[in-house]
């Protein structure tokens, strides 16, 4: 029984330190939302540069490609 009082006791104070590490090394989504917003718009103003280009190219072209 003393063996397995000192694991449990073991394991507590490993669960302890891995969420210090959690609490200390991550952002909350609160701090990601911005950083998200501004991830997603920069992709889709490249999406649709990207495909005005290739329509323009369709129009271009009449329809050939």
């Amino acid at each position: 029984i003393a063996v397995i009082a000192r694991d449990i006791k073991y394991i507590k104070n490993e669960m302890g330190e891995i969420k210090d590490v959690l609490h200390e090394g991550y952002v909350t989504q609160e701090e990601f939302e911005p950083v998200r917003r501004i991830v997603y718009g920069g992709v889709a103003v490249i999406l649709v540069a990207v495909m005005t280009a290739v329509l323009g190219l369709v129009v271009m072209s009449g329809g050939r490609l």
